[in-house]
């Protein structure tokens, strides 16, 4: 393993390179092991999250619908990540809810 230098590359770095299949299968990941460990904190990440996705990329959108004269430097995949970000957690939520019902711990007095 070399050592780092201010010249380095970003290529250069020893980044692994994970496609949008395992960040969707981490995310799957991650958000189920909130919904075995506490269903109020999962409810409340499947909540937030996508919203805060949902926004990021009609941010993006509007950057990217204004800016359309200009050569967009924004790649693809950062489009294709927000959309799997808010997809996940809701189709998580859906299987988990249907899996172990929606009788939550934190509703109850």
């Amino acid at each position: 393993m070399g050592r780092f230098n201010k010249d380095m590359k970003t290529k250069d770095l020893p980044i692994p390179n994970i496609g949008l299949t395992e960040i969707a299968l981490l995310q799957v990941l991650f958000y189920a092991v909130f919904w075995l460990i506490s269903d109020y904190t999962a409810t409340l990440l499947t909540l937030v999250l996508p919203i805060i996705f949902l926004f990021l990329l009609i941010i993006s959108l509007a950057a990217e619908v204004i800016d359309k004269d200009r050569q967009s430097k924004t790649p693809r995949w950062y489009f294709k990540f927000m959309l799997i970000s808010i997809i996940v957690p809701i189709l998580t939520a859906i299987v988990f809810v249907m899996a172990l019902g929606a009788n939550f711990d934190w509703t109850k007095l």
